[in-house]
């Protein structure tokens, strides 16, 4: 199934392109898509989405909309738009 990532925030203006698409088997949970989601990241990228090879905690992951649990399996379907937020910086 194909997946539509929007990176948001910091993560946008770090990453290559503000959204990629990705290919993952079906019932993959967020959390399982990022290692092909990111294997070409950059270093500051990988810092703001990934702990411990699952998204990092402080990031909220979109899904069509609603606030979703990023190891939850089965919620990703074919054609989806995923959307990353990082944190907001600055003060």
């Amino acid at each position: 199934m194909k997946i539509t990532v929007q990176f948001l925030g910091q993560a946008r203006q770090l990453a290559e392109s503000d959204r990629v698409t990705v290919e993952v088997p079906e019932g993959t949970s967020v959390d399982a898509l990022l290692p092909g989601l990111t294997a070409e990241a950059s270093e500051r990228l990988l810092a703001v989405l990934v702990e411990d090879q699952k998204l990092h905690r402080s990031v909220i992951a979109i899904l069509n909309d609603e606030a979703i649990d990023p190891s939850d399996q089965d919620l990703l379907q074919d054609g989806d738009e995923l959307s990353l937020l990082p944190p907001m910086s600055g003060g």
